[in-house]
């Protein structure tokens, strides 16, 4: 088998013609070879390229063909990526259950936000709606204008916006924000994007750790 190497590089314009060894040829008897079996090699830049040839060359040339298959395979099986077993391949093979509990576990505990700061504004939306003047005139007043009689002037600035911005989506359908830190204090504070993964991907292990057992159980 030839190979011929060509380093690409200006200082090496030669092209390097190598052979592997013939199984019989090792009192130096030479065998022909088959153009068919020659091979182009491209290499670029680096400054040491002509010992890394040389060394390369050297090396395949006192190589049988079957000697450099062997190293080949050998190689092959030492660098092969281990491929990841998935345990839950029985009972779900598609992955149609871990999305189906991953984003209702997901939706779920933004849903449950959602209600834990409507129900924490509560009494206010109540106030609102029962105001002698409009509402959204109303939580206006209580909330943004120090001016106005309603201003809730004992209430924290910050609270104060959270609270106007909340009642302002209650009272025109629109959806609360789901970061408020006065609202979901009582309930363990806001949680980030990477908590509710969390949380998500438990419970997809626990369904699955679940018809796991149960499979087994009924052998």
């Amino acid at each position: 088998m030839n190979v011929t190497m060509n380093s690409g590089n200006t200082r090496f314009s030669s092209m390097r013609a190598v052979r592997f060894a013939s199984a019989k040829e090792e009192g130096g008897v030479k065998s022909n070879t088959s153009n068919r079996d020659q091979v182009t090699i491209s290499q670029e830049g680096r400054d040491n390229l002509e010992v890394m040839v040389d060394k390369t060359v050297e090396k395949l040339s006192a190589m049988t063909k079957e000697e450099f298959m062997d190293m080949l395979r050998q190689w092959q099986e030492e660098n092969q990526p281990e491929l990841e077993v998935d345990p839950y391949y029985d009972v779900d093979p598609d992955g149609s259950i871990a999305n189906k509990i991953y984003f209702e576990s997901y939706l779920g505990q933004l849903m449950e936000q959602e209600e834990n700061i409507k129900c924490y504004y509560a009494d206010a939306y109540q106030e609102a709606v029962s105001a002698p003047i409009d509402s959204l005139a109303f939580i206006t007043g209580k909330y943004l204008n120090d001016q106005s009689k309603y201003f809730a002037h004992s209430m924290p600035a910050q609270e104060r916006k959270w609270a106007f911005h909340q009642l302002s989506a209650m009272l025109t359908g629109a959806h609360v924000g789901l970061n408020d830190p006065y609202a979901l204090a009582a309930y363990g504070g806001t949680k980030t994007v990477d908590e509710l993964d969390k949380i998500a991907k438990q419970a997809v292990k626990d369904k699955l750790d679940a018809l796991i057992k149960e499979k087994k159980e009924k052998g």
